[in-house]
């Protein structure tokens, strides 16, 4: 049986005139979603309460060690000697001026801007290291 017959005959047993009908009815039914979903809640001041830290800790400690594996370092050992992922939450991932902010959006804004202070702390080992020399 070709497919449009099908539809049409699984229309009519549903009791719809036609295939459109059926699938126009179906969409309708179809819970609708919010314009903007806000997945976690809103961090409205600092400093972070605990379980949010906690959470951003635990993601940018990973998130650290992605990045450090990922980049060729000249000093790996010394760049994970100075990496202090509660000073980087605790300091460097929000500020007052980003406030409110959605707590989800928040823990990305780790993953897509770690590597940044990640590439800082490497350049500092680096200028240690040249100064050694």
């Amino acid at each position: 049986m070709p497919l449009n017959q099908a539809r049409a005959l699984i229309a009519k047993q549903e009791g719809y005139a036609s295939w459109g009908l059926l699938i126009r009815d179906y969409e309708a039914q179809k819970p609708k979603r919010p314009a903007r979903i806000m997945s976690g809640y809103l961090i409205k001041s600092l400093p972070f309460d605990a379980a949010y830290r906690r959470e951003a800790i635990a993601l940018a400690n990973s998130t650290f060690e992605s990045v450090i594996r990922s980049m060729e370092s000249d000093n790996p050992e010394e760049t994970r000697a100075l990496w202090d992922a509660a000073e980087y939450v605790d300091h460097h991932h929000l500020s007052v001026d980003m406030l409110p902010i959605d707590s989800e959006y928040a823990l990305s804004l780790i993953e897509a801007f770690l590597v940044h202070y990640v590439i800082e702390l490497a350049g500092r080992t680096h200028s240690k290291a040249k100064e050694r020399e």
